[in-house]
């Protein structure tokens, strides 16, 4: 009961400290970003004992945005695995300063603790703090996770250090978030709880870093935030994926069952791969030998871990069980931050403290295996796939992005959107950017479930010369293979928007519609861009064969158009005359308008050509 009633205490006296009123003023205005670094040791950076992706900093940017939604928060981890007070002012400029921080917090000790003196300690945060003020930057201090009693590092010892700190922020006027207090709390309440945030003897697990995240987060702000439902990172196979798509060798180390199933339930969602399964055995074993069989994986350096623990396997207290479940995982991980990527699967015979304890170390649950395939594609679904292949035009090295949509099904066919980028641009633009025209297409396409395509066609000078028009073609024709495709859509903007007019011309039989955005429909008379276009094309002849407005018959399909009047860099006499020689189009003309397509017009301009794709084809299979 005393100890509780200290540890309350101790986060009263906390709660009362000086705040960072700055950085609470502009997380509430939201007016402009919000810069914050966190700086320590491998408490604060992303090692194995989170997960390898993340830790209480990026917890701490998920914990303010759900305090202030509109604010636009950047949490900087700048945690080092070994590092003390001493090794953070050293790097300080580099890690810190250079980044232009708003605030800054400062959690370090676990290492001081067994090389650098309290007196010292307390001096290296002066020169850290002063530095960190002088720059325009505002100051927390955190002190550390209470931690397993050992000889190396007392708890006593350790609580010597938290005091210093908590008596250093008073006396300099700086907020302190006090997580020792707070993990001594729990402790105090339950000491199996307090274990369970533990990865092992002195890191925290997830759980004890959504602990961190919150406890920092209030002082802060000064108000409360829960990151307990907070899942793990999505894309649990990124890594996985990525090198499926770049066509390279796939190693898995996988226990039973999935050591028989991931292998072929992974080609059939790429069925050139090359995979190879390596057996982690379980029959047998406990958990201790599996946890010694774990120590092998960072030498191994696989692609995938599937750990599959057998839901017999048991411990006469939780506290043992936990010990060893929490080190399979961590040694399955990478050291530091991810390298490969590692799934759990819980057998339906699995411990509750099992399921407990995956979530705690920031892992993703794989899916039986008579529902991986479908679990696969989903996984795929949420990840978009940079895809590599051999150019058959002259054999070299080309990517795209495909991106599929939320419920795919390998079984049913789908539509596809390719989305072409602009000049200067490349493949990611239409995944990733987050301009209005780029949104704008995604959403769509998830609206509709279009598999949505996104090829480099010659990087970031293309305008549809030969070479991309090849390699669009080849690329159609992969994707035919790969899914069951309904109908063919094109789009882009600027240059993306006048090189889906020129494959539509050029290739009507394929594509069900187009939806151009700012393009030009006229490269004889368009004077812009002109080396990159003469290089791409080669010839002169090449731009009239590429000029959409000069085969305006091709052009069948429904096009919708956007223009702006004011627009210098591609002007819209050609597309606006292009218009008036269509048959179905849809022609946003915006006389004030610019280089540009609002996220509105992208979106009707899309949606159009889709409803009338639809009802030509509905008319057609009536007819």
């Amino acid at each position: 009961m005393l100890q509780r009633l200290f540890c309350l205490l101790m986060l009263a006296t906390a709660c009362l400290a000086a705040t960072p009123d700055k950085t609470r003023q502009l997380l509430n205005e939201a007016k402009e970003p919000v810069r914050i670094v966190c700086i320590g040791d491998s408490i604060t950076g992303v090692y194995y004992h989170s997960g390898s992706v993340r830790a209480y900093p990026e917890m701490l940017q998920i914990a303010l945005q759900k305090l202030h939604p509109k604010a636009k928060v950047t949490v900087r981890n700048a945690g080092i695995s070994g590092d003390t007070s001493k090794g953070g002012l050293a790097r300080l400029e580099r890690d810190i300063l250079a980044h232009k921080p708003h605030l800054v917090t400062i959690m370090f000790g676990m290492n001081d603790l067994v090389r650098v003196p309290v007196a010292d300690f307390i001096a290296n945060m002066t020169q850290i703090i002063q530095r960190c003020r002088a720059a325009g930057a505002e100051v927390v201090l955190c002190t550390q996770n209470s931690i397993v009693d050992s000889p190396q590092r007392p708890v006593a010892k350790l609580a010597e250090y938290s005091q210093a700190i908590r008596d250093f922020a008073k006396a300099e006027s700086l907020g302190v978030a006090d997580c020792f207090a707070a993990f001594e709390a729990v402790r105090a309440k339950d000491a199996l709880e307090w274990n369970l945030l533990l990865s092992d003897a002195i890191h925290p697990n997830m759980d004890g870093h959504k602990l961190f995240a919150e406890t920092i987060a209030k002082t802060i702000t000064g108000q409360e935030v829960s990151l307990r439902d907070e899942p793990p990172p999505p894309n649990p196979l990124a890594q996985t994926f990525r090198l499926l798509g770049e066509g390279k060798p796939v190693t898995v180390f996988a226990m039973p069952p999935y050591d028989q199933h991931i292998g072929a339930a992974l080609k059939k969602l790429h069925p050139e791969a090359q995979i190879t399964v390596k057996p982690w055995p379980t029959e047998g074993k406990t958990l201790a030998e599996l946890e010694n069989a774990a120590k092998a994986v960072r030498s191994m350096k696989p692609d995938l871990v599937v750990i599959a623990v057998p839901g017999q396997l048991t411990e006469k207290t939780p506290q043992t069980f936990h010990k060893h479940y929490a080190w399979i995982m961590n040694w399955s991980l990478s050291f530091g931050p991810q390298e490969w990527d590692v799934v759990v699967a819980l057998p339906p015979d699995a411990d509750k403290l099992a399921s407990r304890l995956v979530k705690a170390q920031d892992l993703s649950v794989i899916a039986p295996p008579d529902s991986l395939e479908k679990w696969l594609w989903t996984q795929q679904a949420a990840n978009p796939q940079d895809i590599v292949f051999k150019a058959q035009i002259d054999h070299t090295e080309q990517r795209y992005v495909e991106r599929l949509p939320t419920g795919f099904h390998p079984q049913k066919p789908h539509d596809v959107l390719i989305a072409l980028h602009g000049h200067g641009s490349d493949r990611w633009q239409f995944i990733r950017d987050a301009r209005d025209e780029c949104r704008a297409l995604r959403d769509v396409a998830d609206r509709h479930g279009l598999i949505f395509i996104s090829p480099d066609y010659r990087a970031k000078t293309s305008w549809m010369g030969p070479k991309a028009e090849a390699d669009v073609l080849q690329i159609i024709a992969e994707v035919k293979l790969r899914h069951r495709v309904n109908r063919v859509f094109i789009a882009g903007g600027s240059m993306g928007g006048t090189s889906a007019l020129i494959f539509a011309s050029l290739h009507p039989e394929l594509i069900a519609g187009v939806c151009a955005l700012n393009p030009t429909a006229n490269l004889v008379e368009y004077a812009g861009f002109k080396d990159a276009i003469d290089t791409s094309y080669g010839s002169a002849d090449e731009r009239h064969k590429r000029s959409p407005e000069l085969h305006a018959d091709r052009l069948t399909m429904p096009i919708a158009l956007t223009t702006g009047g004011k627009d210098s860099i591609v002007p819209p006499d050609s597309t606006l005359r292009l218009a008036k020689k269509l048959k179905q189009v849809l022609s946003l003309h915006r006389e004030s308008g610019g280089h540009s397509t609002s996220y509105d017009d992208t979106v009707k301009a899309m949606e159009w050509v889709l409803q009338n794709a639809t009802a030509a084809k509905a008319t057609s299979k009536q007819t």
